[in-house]
């Protein structure tokens, strides 16, 4: 029998057997390098979260300030810039950061108690019409929402 060729042939099998495994690992790669990312954005998401809580606590009672909407991303009842509204100012800047970052704080009285709910999101690629900026509770394709809910 007649062989010649074959080694060839068994080659370039191995070859691409060995492409296609490659092809494979860069894709984990990818997708491990995303979920870093999304981990990163996340646990600064909660990190500015709970700094926004504590400012809130030290000053419980002007806790009305402090409320904020994804849209205005300006405080509108914090006038001036110095002291908590300041500070609040800069956690803000802080927020917008994050690609696509927006926060929501809302305030609301619950018996005695105030409750407060601080919702931050972000989006790696620009909101479309037909794929907008995540809302706490929803998925959405890039993106995340941290919502962290307390009393006063």
């Amino acid at each position: 029998m007649r062989q010649a060729g074959v080694s060839l042939i068994e080659s370039l099998i191995a070859l691409l057997l060995i492409s296609i495994a490659l092809l494979g690992i860069a894709g984990l790669q990818l997708v491990t390098l995303q979920d870093a990312r999304d981990a990163r954005w996340r646990g600064e998401a909660t990190s500015l979260a709970a700094a926004a809580l504590e400012r809130m606590r030290a000053s419980p009672d002007q806790a009305g300030a402090f409320v904020i909407d994804y849209v205005d991303n300006t405080f509108p009842n914090c006038g001036g810039g110095g002291g908590i509204c300041g500070g609040m100012n800069n956690w803000l800047s802080e927020v917008q950061r994050m690609p696509n970052g927006g926060a929501k704080i809302a305030v609301t009285k619950d018996g005695d108690m105030e409750r407060v709910t601080i919702s931050l999101r972000w989006r790696q690629q620009p909101p479309e019409a037909g794929d907008p900026l995540p809302t706490c509770g929803t998925d959405a394709a890039s993106g995340g929402c941290v919502m962290l809910e307390t009393r006063l």
